[in-house]
């Protein structure tokens, strides 16, 4: 098939998905559809009015989930434009959304973002499943709303808090043979003359992976999590509140690339997150100020690594074989403050403006030990900070009965340093500093022609700075053996991104389609030095079009569904432009759910595949181009569960995955597991 015939084919059918929202909507046109309520938009919103992709994930889908380990799993496999970095392990997961990569995504827990100032693959999501209530994904740049680093999109994890009596608890216990894993979580929660109030705590340890091609080596992980949330309401205008949180995580990571899996792997005995929060919002204060809503918490992070690598050496007419082993003990502690004001202005316009302050202090080391002929050790100690200051403001405007306008900006300050201590090597110590100011704009607008349907169209800008490992902590992380230099030079991220999509829903049929193309510029990424150096350099260019879809229609007690991601990234770096950027053109789950009552019970069921084309990656070294191939994938599943008890207290959720135990890969590092099922269950008293 020739590429314009390939593209005319790929047009037509995203002009099909879009209008079939407009077809059912004639049909439909009296029916009103159920309120759908998200915050995405920094204030809630029914998600027709929001000009945003977004999706939500509840906390029903996230106890029927029997077969998902993290909360990634849940959201690679129910949302379009999802993908997710494992590292070549369990139990630690990054997003990436519309092909960016995860530096890219901005992840926040009630509103408050997680940082990450010394890592090669992005924030991670240190979540127990059990402590989550919803969570919202906004699928595209979100720099005016959340800041720095929302190029891809956001991701806003939202906890549990509260019940609905006095004193409640929960239980919930599960087993994946995939990994021989064992989950459990309990808590008790309540709400009683004012008090909201919720302590949990979960476990989860999970073995190797097993897969089509054997176990995969180094897999394991085991994690430990608590929370507690304690508010008062003041009056139904004022509430105040505090929260903290625990996630203790030991894992591995391994890679199918080398022959003996004892040649590579990463092990991460302790990555530890504490957070602590407090928070205020009060509501109508006057006839203008609709709300107040300020947050200060606190953050630690503290990670201990150690990644080995061996290789070989030749030396006269032998060869030598050696390894290198690099251990790092980082620690980041977190301090930020912000406040937020929403102001209704006249019958029309509705104004949010706020600041935010983060603070962020790196204590690290880092040492590598070569063990070839007369061993070398090298050691270094890292003290940085980073400052960020932001100020933003974003307007609703009510134009006509059927049109909306949504615009803003938001200026970013940022302030980086670090102090280098060498106590072993032949370096030298060294001071570093460094300071960006950016403005980003949005734009965008929300219509509804018609009962169900809003039709919406958006830009916007993004903006990402630099972590404080690419502008000054080298680093020998990695599967080369080798060295990724910082780059203290380093300019900002940036892009330009347009969207138009539509939402259509009459309580049957529910339809949200989206077509968008995102303009990026200097981009963060890795130039070979020599073989085993590389150094971050803004040399990477990008331009992605993609469609996605999420639909469903219910006939009955059946529910046939799709969500579909169509995707066409060019990437430009070092000189070089090409398609082959890693990410699959299509993406997409397809499957039919049922859904029915008897005797008081729930019983639900799901049979559904997920596919992947296949993907190239461009190794963009001019002097010796390669290309890694990995080849498309479809796997079958099932599952099926009932809720019953008292209120439907207690339910049982079984699945069984990849049915056709097809051997595949991700992201490179590791296959994915083959056959396996899981199942879990949940009792609420």
């Amino acid at each position: 098939m020739t590429k314009s015939l390939s593209f005319k084919k790929t047009s037509l059918a995203v002009a099909v998905a879009l209008s079939l929202p407009l077809v059912s909507a004639q049909a439909a046109e009296n029916y009103k559809a159920q309120d759908v309520v998200v915050t995405a938009s920094r204030v809630e919103q029914q998600l027709a009015d929001v000009n945003m992709s977004v999706s939500v994930i509840t906390s029903e889908d996230i106890e029927q989930s029997s077969g998902a380990q993290t909360i990634a799993d849940l959201l690679e496999s129910n949302v379009p434009g999802i993908r997710v970095n494992n590292d070549g392990g369990q139990g630690i997961d990054r997003i990436k959304i519309r092909g960016e990569d995860a530096f890219r995504t901005v992840v926040m827990v009630d509103g408050q973002r997680i940082s990450e100032q010394k890592s090669m693959s992005g924030v991670p999501l240190l979540i127990d499943p059990s402590q989550v209530e919803r969570i919202e994904v906004i699928r595209g740049p979100a720099s005016v709303l959340y800041g720095s680093d929302a190029i891809g999109g956001a991701i806003n994890i939202i906890t549990k808090k509260g019940g609905e009596k006095p004193l409640q608890a929960s239980v919930s216990t599960g087993f994946n043979s995939s990994s021989n894993g064992k989950d459990a979580s309990f808590s008790i929660s309540g709400s009683h003359e004012g008090w909201n109030y919720r302590l949990g705590a979960g476990i989860q340890d999970h073995d190797d992976l097993d897969t089509p091609a054997g176990e995969m080596p180094h897999t394991d992980f085991s994690a430990k999590s608590a929370d507690f949330f304690l508010s008062y309401d003041i009056d139904a205008n004022k509430t105040i509140g505090i929260s903290a949180s625990h996630y203790d995580l030991d894992f591995s990571s391994g890679s199918i690339t080398y022959a003996n899996p004892d040649d590579f792997w990463v092990e991460v005995p302790e990555w530890k997150r504490t957070r602590g929060a407090i928070f205020g919002e009060f509501k109508n204060l006057t006839d203008n100020l609709m709300r107040v809503r300020i947050d200060v918490g606190h953050e630690q992070n503290n990670k201990l690594m150690t990644n080995h690598v061996a290789d070989s050496m030749p030396t006269g007419q032998i060869v030598v074989p050696y390894y290198v082993e690099n251990n790092a003990d980082n620690k980041l502690n977190t301090t930020s403050a912000s406040i937020q004001t929403d102001w209704q202005l006249g019958e029309n316009h509705y104004l949010i403006t706020g600041y935010e302050f983060s603070l962020d202090d790196l204590d690290a080391n880092s040492s590598t030990y070569i063990s070839l002929m007369n061993d070398t050790m090298s050691s270094k100690d890292f003290d940085g900070k980073m400052t960020r200051h932001s100020v933003f403001a974003t307007m609703d405007s009510s134009i006509l009965d059927t049109l909306s306008l949504n615009y803003g900006l938001r200026y970013t300050w940022f302030d980086s340093e670090m102090d280098i201590k060498v106590k072993k090597g032949s370096s030298q110590d060294s001071s570093n500093d460094g300071s960006d100011g950016k403005v980003v704009f949005n734009l965008g607008a929300t219509w509804k022609p018609i009962e169900n349907l809003s039709l919406r169209a958006n830009w916007s800008q993004g903006y990402r700075y630099p972590l404080l490992q690419e502008l000054y902590v080298d680093t020998s992380m990695g599967m080369s053996g080798g060295s990724t230099l910082a780059n203290p030079d380093l300019k900002p991220e940036t892009s330009n991104n347009f969207e138009i999509g539509s939402r259509y829903s009459n309580g049957s049929l529910t339809l949200d389609a989206a077509l968008f193309y995102s303009d990026a510029d200097d981009y963060i990424t890795t130039i070979p030095i020599t073989d085993k150096i590389s150094q971050y350099t803004n040399v990477g260019k990008a331009k992605t079009i993609g469609f996605e879809l999420d639909g469903s229609v219910k006939l009955g007690n059946f529910e046939p569904y799709t969500t579909l991601t169509l995707l066409r990234r060019e990437y430009q770096e070092n000189g070089i432009k090409t398609t082959k950027s890693g990410t699959p053109k299509v993406t997409a789950r397809y499957g039919v759910r049922y859904n029915t009552s008897y005797d008081g019970a729930n019983l639900r069921a799901d049979v559904y595949a997920i596919s992947q084309s296949a993907t190239e990656s461009h190794d963009m070294v001019a002097e010796k181009p390669t290309i890694t191939s990995y080849g498309g994938a479809t796997t079958f599943n099932i599952t099926a569960g009932a809720s019953f008890g008292p209120q439907n207290a207690y339910s049982l959720d079984a699945g069984f995955y990849n049915i056709a135990d097809k051997k595949y890969q991700n992201n490179g590092s590791i296959y994915e597991p083959g056959r396996h099922f899981a199942v879990k269950l949940n009792a609420k008293f």
